[in-house]
């Protein structure tokens, strides 16, 4: 029995997260054979495929060239040629940058007025584009990029596949974060570790539909089939998540498979960038919660809600270690005595009964100072399960983004043993913007009447 009140609230939350844990972990092992498509083979089946990057401007945001040449590159390199490279943007100073590139620059008109916002607008613009020059049958696949997407060999025969096994109408595949790894802030990099581990869970989503998440990076799905959903979903931030859900409704599920394709992106350059892309996709599964049936919208429920609840729980366990630990680590070190003459003292003979001490009585490591007994023995392996998962996906995803960078196995060790040593830190970085976000949205609704400031666009930096 419990006694202590703050250990008795942070015990229900650490056991909020236990289901989620045990999913996330039975996926991982699921999933890990077909998480990344092999056996390869160039087959000339050779559908069309039209690469599209949507990006607000290519003349601000450099890093949409590298995305144009590596689709080129990518293609010359198994010899596939039946493509077509579209960039969509806001920016019509855009059509002089591209000049040289081998891409279609469709300029979305500021008179466009659909009843969607941001980049769901520029994505309906984009379908009715190809409608007027007939691009909308099923003869196309569209596969859609943001503006850092970098794809590689391996991707192009990832899709060719997927089209040639006829899979579904609509197909994802893993992203992972190398691309300017070493320019990013530190802690925002390492942050999206998760983000690449979560993808294994991706696999079971799109295989067995509707996905309770969606990328709108990644996503190939056939032009038809765009064209009759499109992207008009009213003012929301999600639209990929409502796309996705719209697909199953329209077409079962059967709709929709994992290509397996690998797409490399970027981590967020700084703290703030990571804060609006966070805020804004909480913000976006909060409002498209009303629009689903009743077990999806549960399954929505719990998911923001694990967002609010991660700050709290990883602030009260980050408090609870202080308070377990710290006074028994400078207990250890209480033998160096310092006074005002800089002269040092040391007794070798008590720091070396302390550390035998605590040796010979680790469980003591475990509990409170005041030696309440936290969790009995069972409860106590299922908490340290969920905490070992929560471990093993910043690991787990962090090698997945290492991989594709030129960073020294050296190197990697350490950003690994970093990881390691900050995870409470970052993981508290990491869940802020769920925890701010909820009350942001709940708060506009019910006192600014839907006057939703969230709406404001943020562009983040490339």
């Amino acid at each position: 029995m419990i006694s202590n009140p703050t250990i008795l609230f942070a015990t229900i939350l650490w056991i909020f997260f236990i289901p989620k844990a045990i999913i996330l972990f039975y996926r991982f092992v699921k999933n890990s054979k077909r998480f990344i498509e092999k056996d390869l083979i160039r087959v000339p089946n050779d559908p069309q495929i039209i690469f599209q990057i949507t990006t607000r401007s290519a003349t601000k945001t450099a890093v949409v060239k590298r995305g144009i040449d590596s689709i080129t590159e990518s293609c010359n390199k198994i010899k596939y040629y039946k493509y077509e490279i579209m960039v969509v943007t806001e920016d019509y100073n855009d059509i002089d940058t591209l000049n040289s590139s081998l891409c279609r620059v469709v300029c979305v008109s500021k008179k466009f007025k659909p009843n969607a916002i941001k980049k769901a607008r520029a994505l309906q613009y984009a379908v009715e584009f190809r409608r007027k020059i007939n691009q909308h049958s099923s003869d196309y696949w569209i596969f859609h990029m943001d503006d850092e997407s970098y794809v590689v060999r391996q991707t192009i025969l990832s899709l060719l596949k997927f089209i040639r096994e006829k899979k579904g109408v609509a197909g994802e595949g893993p992203i992972f974060y190398p691309l300017k790894f070493d320019v990013a802030n530190r802690i925002t990099a390492l942050a999206e570790s998760p983000r690449s581990f979560g993808c294994f869970e991706c696999v079971t989503h799109m295989n067995n539909p509707p996905p309770i998440h969606m990328h709108g990076s990644n996503l190939l799905v056939r032009s038809d089939v765009e064209d009759i959903i499109g992207w008009e979903f009213g003012p929301i931030l999600a639209e990929d998540q409502r796309f996705g859900y719209e697909i199953y409704k329209k077409y079962g599920k059967n709709s929709m498979g994992w290509h397996g394709g690998v797409l490399l992106e970027q981590p967020p350059l700084n703290i703030k960038d990571h804060f609006m892309q966070r805020r804004r996709w909480i913000i976006g599964n909060l409002q498209n919660i009303e629009n689903f049936s009743k077990l999806f919208k549960l399954r929505l429920i719990y998911r923001c809600t694990s967002f609010f609840l991660s700050f709290i729980s990883g602030l009260i366990s980050l408090i609870l270690t202080f308070y377990v630990n710290i006074p028994k680590v400078s207990s250890i070190f209480s033998f160096i005595n310092f006074d005002w003459t800089y002269h040092m003292g040391f007794d070798i003979s008590v720091w070396i009964d302390r550390l035998t001490h605590l040796s010979n009585s680790s469980n003591d490591l475990f509990k409170p100072l005041t030696d309440i007994q936290v969790f009995d023995s069972s409860l106590g392996l299922v908490l340290l399960f969920s905490s070992i998962i929560w471990l093993m996906s910043y690991q787990i995803g962090l090698f997945l983004n290492l991989r594709y960078t030129k960073i020294s196995f050296i190197r990697r060790i350490l950003l690994h043993i970093q990881t390691l040593i900050f995870c409470p830190f970052i993981g508290l970085i990491e869940s802020f913007p769920g925890f701010y976000s909820v009350i942001e949205y709940y708060f506009s609704k019910a006192f600014r009447k839907n006057n939703l400031k969230f709406l404001d666009f943020y562009v983040v930096k490339k």
